[in-house]
């Protein structure tokens, strides 16, 4: 069977019970963990709530539409669905930060077992970015440039198995490289755009000889819809991870591109202005009482740092 077209992805749907069952459960846990988190004045924000509430979305929509559907004889839309699961419902799970929840409001045996497990050498091996790496490059490659598609195309079992290696390697990886959830490891911002980056070369080395290959490397599959696989594991890809980056971009920019602490350094300025000093000692530390209303004082002071704004300018 070749690509069916988007119109009967979108238009057929069957549900998947098992699915729905888990994403209901794991939407009310995380409500009921929202919900204490406003009871205990834990701050936890909405756009995390929204991350997670799309990533549940993202869930339905790829075992109850028809990518769930198509993805078994159509090898284009099995790429939708690799997409999904080891991309798009990862990044946004992780974003939403289920661990981070447990580990404020979360009951105290949970809690307990999230932190002995973050501290462990299991957990700690198991969330290394040089792990992650490894796992999403292998699944990726396993599962698309060896006998494994045939195989799964034959066997329905492959293709439910499938489903979990991706899906799996996904919240590895992501969990990892955003660093935005309750994970033993969380490298630095450059280790995690360098991690988004090999990721995104093993897509494009896939994709491309996906793509670029002469016959069909797998009978079940016709040439053309291996084809549109390929292209949709290249460009899709690759898409995805940019967008993964410009986010984490604007997160690192948000959380260290503040500049320096200005109010110290304009705080002994005003005292130097107002011959006060900066050091210990009769007449440097101790301000005279009432200085702060004296508007002669803060005339002068606010002259000063109108001067130092035009030199700035």
């Amino acid at each position: 069977m070749g690509w069916p077209g988007w119109g009967a992805l979108l238009t057929t749907w069957q549900p998947s019970w098992w699915v729905d069952a888990l994403v209901a459960v794991a939407a009310i846990a995380y409500g009921v963990g929202v919900r204490r988190a406003a009871r205990t004045e834990v701050r936890w924000p909405p756009a995390r709530t929204a991350a997670f509430a799309a990533a549940l979305v993202g869930l339905l929509v790829t075992f109850d539409s028809g990518i769930a559907v198509y993805s078994h004889p159509s090898f284009g839309v099995h790429m939708v669905m690799h997409l999904m699961l080891i991309m798009v419902v990862p990044a946004l799970w992780v974003a939403g930060g289920p661990a981070e929840l447990v580990r404020f409001v979360g009951p105290p045996r949970v809690r307990a077992a999230l932190e002995s497990f973050n501290a462990s050498r299991v957990g700690r091996g198991l969330f290394h970015p040089a792990t992650v790496l490894v796992v999403y490059g292998l699944v990726v490659v396993l599962t698309h440039l060896t006998g494994f598609m045939q195989a799964m195309a034959d066997n329905m079992a492959l293709h439910h198995l499938e489903q979990a290696l991706y899906l799996g390697a996904g919240l590895l990886f992501f969990a990892t490289a955003l660093g935005a959830d309750a994970t033993p490891s969380r490298p630095s911002f450059l280790g995690r755009f360098a991690l988004m980056m090999l990721a995104m070369g093993v897509d494009t080395l896939v994709g491309l000889v996906l793509l670029l290959s002469p016959r069909s490397p797998f009978p079940a599959y016709e040439l053309t819809d291996v084809r549109i696989g390929g292209a949709l594991m290249w460009a899709g890809g690759d898409a995805l991870m940019m967008l993964v980056i410009v986010v984490l971009a604007r997160w690192w920019v948000r959380s260290s591109g503040r500049g320096p602490e200005l109010g110290p350094w304009l705080e002994s300025v005003r005292r130097e202005a107002l011959g006060l000093g900066t050091g210990p000692g009769p007449g440097r530390g101790e301000p005279e009482d009432g200085v702060d209303d004296d508007e002669e004082s803060l005339a002068a002071y606010n002259r000063m740092l109108a001067r130092l704004h035009d030199r700035e300018r």
